[in-house]
This record gives structure tokens, C-alpha cells and sequence, in this order.
């Protein structure tokens, strides 16, 4: 009998399954299997494996930060914009919960944004946890919850962190919005083995309003669906299944040497993908308490 850590319920009927490859080169002859919680829709990994192993040749480890990568850059502005847009400011303080390299706290820092700050077990530059005293204005956590033992305990963690009347924005992939049966289509949301908990957009909402917070704007596609050309989800998405379809694509220089991509597919998405994009990567803002 599966338990689902997500909405606290045990699975007595049998849950939908699923088996899907990783999607980093080195590790894409391995399958794993999956699960999907019936009452909430959000899916789990169903074995336990060694972390350490896969995240050791882990892609995104290497990706360049967006002084010298003009796309992260054109999404970062974008992910910029979403918080300023819900009160984060100059003077403001941002906690980046799970930061990596600390690429986005030095894009904020570079457009004037100053009392920007990251914690990340896995960064030799952010693991100490001495950050993790303080409270914020803002608080992110973008492609984090799903990469953790407990999204729940990761929701309570985030809201330790923000003052009273500030922000958690958290971006997650929906698993709503992947279909198990056709687990190519969903690879990079999937993201096997890292991803452990994958919740539905619904149970997110619901996670967080459970905590106290409320929901103040929730977004239906991921901060890297622009409308700059060529720089959208399903172009991306297009982009990398014109090759392998592995995630390691995103630290390599961009190529034309596939012969999928000459079609008016890759046009059109370049130009008009954004409108198209799957629903697969969302964001939740929530705001937490009063001022005062």
C-alpha cells in the first residue's frame, strides 16, 4: 500500500504508474519507476537511490551564468519581473532557497538588486546555514520542492524565513500536467532520478493555503516562457527533442547540425511558442501574514 506524502492520504485502490528514463546522457539507459497519487494527482518516485551518484555528473552543475548566456539572461528577467511585480524592490531583502551556482542572485545584484542572498546545501559557496537566521522579504524557491525528501517540510521551512506581509514564490513542475502513459513527452519535468516528489498545481495551492499562506497569483507556465524570440518552453522543448532530448543540451552550445530542426516548426515556435506552452512548469506566489 503507497502512502502519499503529499495530501497525507494512504493509496488503497492501485495508483497509476509509470516507468521513465533519466533525461541527463550519462544515466538515460536507466529507467525508474513511478507512481501517481489518485486524490491529489501529484506523482513519486517509487525507489529510493544514491543521490549522491547521479547528482556527481550532474549537467546543470556546469551551466554558465547569464553574463555570458544571453537566453538565462532573458528568463531571469522574466523571473525578475514576476517578483517585483508582487513588492520586491531595491531596498528589499530575497532569500534564493536552493540557489546552485547563485547565477540569479548575480543577475539580481548586476540590475541593482543588492540585499539578494542564497542557501544551497548542495554549493560549496551557499552551505552555510548562518543565512538561514534571518528573515526575508522575499523568499524563492524555483526547482527546489521537488527535489526534497518532504515538499511539505520544505513549505513550513520557507515560511521560518519571510517576514510578516512579505512573499514565497515557488516553482515547481505540475504534476498534473504529464502523462505518465507517455512519459517522453513529460522527460524534463519528470527529471529521473532527482525528482522524488513531484506535486499537482492544485495540491501546491492547497499545501500552501493549509500553512496559513494565501495565494496571490498563480502562474500556469515557468518564469522561462518569454515572448522574446526563440526563448519560450515549447521552442526549448522542440529544440531538444531535434536531438537526444536529454537535459544536457542546456550547458551546450546552441546547434544547427540537426536536420529536425529545419522545419516550420522551429519557426513558428521560436516566434509564437510562448502562446503554446505546456503547463507542465508553474509558479505559486503566496503572501505570508501582515504588516504589523
Amino acid at each position: 500500500m503507497e502512502f502519499c506524502i503529499i495530501c497525507n492520504q494512504k493509496v488503497l485502490a492501485a495508483p497509476e504508474t509509470g516507468r521513465a528514463r533519466s533525461n541527463v546522457r550519462a544515466f538515460a539507459h536507466e529507467v525508474f519507476a513511478l507512481w501517481r497519487c489518485p486524490a491529489c494527482q501529484s506523482i513519486h518516485a517509487r525507489d529510493e537511490v544514491e543521490l549522491e551518484r547521479y547528482y556527481a555528473s550532474y549537467p546543470f552543475h556546469q551551466l554558465k551564468g547569464s553574463r555570458s548566456n544571453r537566453m538565462l539572461a532573458l528568463m531571469y528577467r522574466n523571473l525578475l519581473r514576476r517578483l517585483t511585480s508582487h513588492g520586491f524592490g531595491a531596498t528589499s531583502s530575497l532569500l534564493d532557497y536552493g540557489c546552485g551556482s547563485g547565477h540569479f542572485l548575480e543577475y539580481c545584484r548586476d540590475a541593482g538588486y543588492h540585499r539578494v542572498y542564497g542557501y544551497d546545501a548542495y554549493s560549496s559557496a551557499f552551505q552555510s546555514r548562518s543565512i538561514l537566521d534571518d528573515r526575508y522579504d522575499v523568499v524563492l524557491s524555483q526547482d527546489v520542492m521537488e527535489h526534497v525528501p518532504s515538499p511539505r517540510e520544505h513549505m513550513r521551512a520557507l515560511g521560518r524565513l519571510v517576514k510578516p506581509g512579505g512573499i514565497i514564490a515557488v516553482g515547481t513542475p505540475n504534476a498534473s500536467a504529464i502523462d505518465l502513459a507517455r512519459p517522453e513527452r513529460g522527460i524534463h519535468a519528470l527529471h529521473q532520478p532527482y525528482h522524488r516528489h513531484i506535486v499537482s498545481g492544485a495540491a501546491l495551492q492547497e499545501m500552501g493555503q493549509e500553512l496559513g499562506f494565501r495565494l496571490v497569483r498563480y502562474y500556469p507556465t515557468m518564469y522561462a516562457n518569454t515572448r522574446w524570440p526563440f526563448v519560450n518552453s515549447a521552442f526549448v522543448l522542440h529544440y531538444y527533442r531535434c536531438f537526444d532530448n536529454n537535459a544536457d543540451l542546456a550547458v551546450q552550445p546552441p546547434s544547427l547540425s540537426s536536420w529536425r530542426l529545419w522545419s516550420p516548426a522551429t519557426l513558428w515556435l521560436g516566434l509564437l511558442g510562448s502562446f503554446f506552452a505546456p503547463k507542465t512548469d508553474v509558479m505559486a506566489v503566496f503572501a505570508v501574514g501582515s504588516q504589523g
